[in-house]
């Protein structure tokens, strides 16, 4: 029996070792077969069929389900599907099937911190740091993880390590110091910064830097024998001027501390743009805690006396300025000094014709706009305050001239006002210059934007009406006006005059006198011309007195034409 027993055992075991056998060979013909289609799959992903390189990848990882390369290049697949969970998983499995494949770590790292695992990035890292001591871009994403977990100890820590592979340097005693700063460890940050400063002796930032601890500590006394001994060294260095100037804040000595102010901001060895900076930090204090501007309007000026490299210290006194409600008047010096440097700079003069619309100052306006259309702003602004400004100052033939320019610059962001008021003026310019033509094209133009512009349909409907042409369209425009601002007497009157051009005479009336009532008793030279057609109605009614007087009183507001005189003198209606 023994030795049966001992026989069957035997086959027993022969028969186990030949199975193991078999499926180690079949284990290892899948491996084989994978490798192929994953290696396929790579191929087909970077011939760009990413379809194909999907379903071979996958076919791949069905054969062998430890492949942490397939594992890999498909969680990059589902990511871009945007199957985040599935993306991770993926990731995760790859990782754990090669764990000394530094970039599939890496790249899981990438997923929890995007995600928001900060907890779960920070472990694969720690074990990164073990398993690959030498990558300091591991310790760098560390400290950055730790600083966002406010783990300022571990921060230490890695900082530490980084020392320990770099050698003491600059940047890191700094970052180590203000760690130490951030965990209220004043004593280490301290011995950081003395260390620091004894080590970069000609450095003074960090003697400062060290005084700037004592301060904040409330140790006023040790900073400023700090700050002193750097003052002995070099009085004009801008890190202690800065921190003296906290000190004088913190110690509550105003006078210095404005005294000081006006060294720093006006020193010559201040670098403009940190100059910049300084009286940027300077305004935004001064509008959040709502103090007196006068003080900084006065560094302002004593800095304006200083050469200047460009323009942004005056666009930001500017801002100061006009933010504090300072007077126009006092303004306008920045403003103007602002053009000397940068004669083409868009908010110096855009502001300076503000100012000057605002008066209603033509020849001021002509004086600022005019350089901007000569340089070829592309600002329609620009061009139509001209043209107003001209147009006030008759000068018809300039307007054309400077709206033809100005409308080359206006797109789909000029505002729609402007540009039908553009077109709007230039058609009245036009009709001075007595081109009906192209009078009427711009009033078109403008009314293409704005079907119901009132004073373009009103001017249009009394031009036609004077040519007697287009009476029946002439009225239409002009009823339109009416409906917009039906008490405007100028309205009125075109309306009147159309239905007088169309013999409609008794209708006439009733309108002229609808005008006559709203100009009221307090008439100018501008009414002269609607009391005369008044006049001229009046008489085709046959209301010859009442006619007759009209045409003495329009005659008495404004010097009368040849025509109006032969009416008086005739008593009688007579064409022009």
């Amino acid at each position: 029996m023994g030795i049966v027993r001992f026989i069957g055992l035997g086959v027993a075991l022969t028969c186990a070792l030949a199975f193991t056998s078999l499926c180690a060979s079949a284990q290892d013909s899948n491996a084989a077969k994978a490798e192929h289609f994953i290696l396929e799959g790579h191929r087909q992903m970077m011939l760009g069929n990413n379809s194909d390189a999907f379903e071979l990848l996958r076919h791949g990882l069905q054969l062998d389900p430890t492949s942490s390369v397939a594992q890999s290049e498909l969680s990059h697949f589902w990511q871009y599907l945007r199957q985040d969970s599935l993306s991770l998983e993926y990731m995760k499995r790859a990782s754990q099937n090669d764990p000394n494949n530094y970039w599939n770590h890496e790249a899981l790292v990438d997923f929890y911190v995007n995600a928001g695992k900060t907890d779960e990035a920070i472990s694969v890292l720690e074990q990164l740091a073990k398993q690959f001591p030498n990558k300091e871009d591991v310790l760098l994403m560390l400290e950055s993880l730790y600083k966002e977990k406010q783990d300022y100890a571990n921060v230490i820590k890695v900082l530490d390590a980084l020392e320990v592979k770099e050698g003491k340097s600059e940047q890191l005693s700094i970052e180590k110091f203000r760690t130490f700063v951030q965990m209220k460890d004043e004593k280490k940050a301290f011995e950081e910064m003395s260390e620091l400063a004894a080590e970069y002796p000609n450095d003074l930032r960090y003697r400062v830097l060290l005084g700037d601890l004592y301060v904040d500590q409330e140790q006023y006394d040790e900073g400023l024998k700090v700050y002193k001994s750097v003052e002995a060294e070099d009085a004009s260095n801008i890190y202690l001027m800065s921190s003296m100037l906290n000190y004088y804040k913190r110690t509550n000595q105003d006078s210095l501390y404005q005294i000081q102010l006006n060294t720093i901001c006006t020193s010559p060895k201040l670098e403009e743009d940190t100059r910049l900076r300084f009286l940027n930090g300077l305004v935004y204090q001064t509008l959040q805690e709502n103090k007196n501007p006068q003080p900084l309007l006065e560094i302002f000026r004593k800095v304006r006396a200083m050469p200047q490299q460009d323009t942004q210290i005056l666009e930001l006194c500017t801002r100061f300025m006009v933010t504090t409600n300072q007077p126009a008047e006092e303004v306008k010096p920045v403003l103007k000094e602002m053009l000397a440097i940068n004669p083409e700079s868009n908010m110096a003069r855009n502001l300076l014709l503000e100012y000057a619309v605002e008066a209603n100052d033509t020849a001021e306006i002509i004086r600022i706009a005019k350089p901007a259309v000569d340089y070829s702003i592309d600002d329609p602004v620009f061009y139509y305050y001209l043209g107003v400004a001209y147009f006030q100052s008759d000068s018809a033939h300039l307007v054309v001239k400077t709206f033809k320019k100005g409308l080359q610059y206006v797109n789909d962001k000029t505002n729609l006002q402007l540009l039908t008021n553009m077109y709007a003026l230039m058609g009245d310019a036009y009709h001075q210059l007595g081109d009906s033509k192209h009078a009427y094209e711009c009033y078109d133009s403008c009314l293409l934007y704005r079907p119901d512009e009132a004073m373009v349909l009103n001017n249009y409907a009394y031009y036609l009406s004077l040519e007697e042409s287009q009476l029946n369209r002439a009225e239409e425009m002009s009823r339109r006006s009416l409906e917009k601002e039906p008490d405007s007497p100028t309205y009125l009157d075109t309306y009147a005059w159309i239905l007088f051009k169309q013999k409609k005479y008794k209708d006439a009336k009733d309108y002229i006198d609808r005008a006559l009532n709203a100009m009221g008793d307090s008439l100018t030279a501008n009414d002269a011309t609607v009391v005369e057609h008044a006049g001229d109605i009046y008489a085709k009614n046959g209301l010859k007195e009442r006619a007759l007087e009209l045409w003495q009183q329009a005659a008495e507001l404004d010097t009368p034409s040849a025509v109006l005189e032969k009416k008086i003198k005739k008593k009688k209606y007579i064409k022009d």
